[in-house]
């Protein structure tokens, strides 16, 4: 149920927040669905059974449903034409000259520069608020409390208004009855270093107290390529990552040399230059919301092994001095 994407706050929406007696909003909306239209949100996982609405866990929206639900979990580069091109280096792997086996290149070109937004992950929650005769009166959330005094809350708002766009083909605000502070609680990390061993001993403590069936086969078998590669070049420790289930796994190089990613979206890897101290005092959503030179996303493309690999060569050659 793809829809169109919004591209500025509609003005009614900017005059309903102005009437809140509070600074912390929600995107949501409450939305009367007749018994015959729940079919038509089978993409939620709603279900009409026996006379009853069963409705999905809280989870993130499906990022077939349009752009920002996409970026909600892959995250979304911003081109940027107004700026001049930069210099940007690439790698790949070619055919060797005698016909046997590739290696390594490297190759600059030209490039726009590009504003990231981070993926965020915020879920969307699904309640009934009442049982009609022919129907349901539903209540349609996007999980993220925000905040009218920080600086980037109109990106924040639009964001998740256009969430709630492409997914329920409504928007509206209400005013959080759960705090920032409150939110910011359920999404703090709690973070195991885990010292060096063997990639099976690795994948095997990341693992470890997991629930049956949260993590797929492939999934692991992908964890376990990605450690193989972080292995052979030697962090200090590994890294676990946990916000009531496992989100974050990766490797520490260095003090100011963190490189994460996501085990269920793990189509980009992170190198963070904060300090290691600071970076695991932030929220999951707080963690990619820094500046852009605070960290490189390489995408997992042909070559992004040897891209980390120039990296950690480089940040070592630097810490020598």
């Amino acid at each position: 149920m793809a829809r169109k994407n919004i591209f500025k706050i509609p003005a009614k929406i900017k005059k309903q927040i102005e009437t809140f007696g509070q600074d912390d909003v929600v995107v949501a909306c409450v939305k009367y669905v007749s018994n015959e239209e729940i079919d038509k949100y089978k993409h939620l996982k709603m279900r009409y059974i026996n006379g009853e609405l069963v409705l999905p866990p809280s989870k993130t929206p499906n990022p077939n449903s349009g752009k920002f639900s996409r970026a909600n979990i892959e995250g979304m580069d911003k081109k940027r034409t107004d700026l001049p091109k930069i210099s940007k280096e690439f790698s790949a792997e070619a055919p060797n000259w005698n016909g046997n086996g590739t290696h390594a290149v490297s190759y600059s070109r030209d490039v726009y520069q590009k504003d990231f937004y981070p993926p965020k992950e915020v879920e969307l929650k699904i309640e009934q608020v009442e049982k009609r005769e022919n129907g349901f009166k539903i209540k349609f959330l996007i999980d993220q409390v925000i905040n009218r005094n920080t600086s980037n809350f109109e990106k924040e708002l639009l964001y998740n208004l256009n969430l709630l766009q492409e997914n329920i083909g409504m928007i509206d605000v209400f005013p959080s009855m759960a705090t920032l502070a409150d939110y910011a609680k359920t999404v703090y990390i709690d973070w195991e270093i885990l010292p060096p061993g063997t990639v099976d001993e690795i994948v095997e403590a990341l693992l470890k107290n997991q629930k049956t069936g949260s993590i797929t086969p492939d999934q692991v078998k992908v964890m376990r390529e990605r450690i193989g590669v972080m292995s052979k070049l030697k962090p200090v420790v590994y890294i676990k990552g946990t916000s009531g289930f496992l989100r974050y796994f990766g490797a520490k190089f260095g003090d100011d040399f963190v490189v994460f990613e996501n085990i269920k979206y793990g189509n980009a890897l992170y190198v963070m230059y904060n300090s290691w101290v600071e970076l695991s005092k932030k929220s999951r959503t707080e963690l990619l919301n820094g500046l852009r030179e605070d960290f490189d996303r390489i995408e997992h493309r042909d070559g992004w092994e040897y891209l980390l690999q120039k990296l950690v060569r480089e940040y070592r050659c630097k810490t020598k001095k």
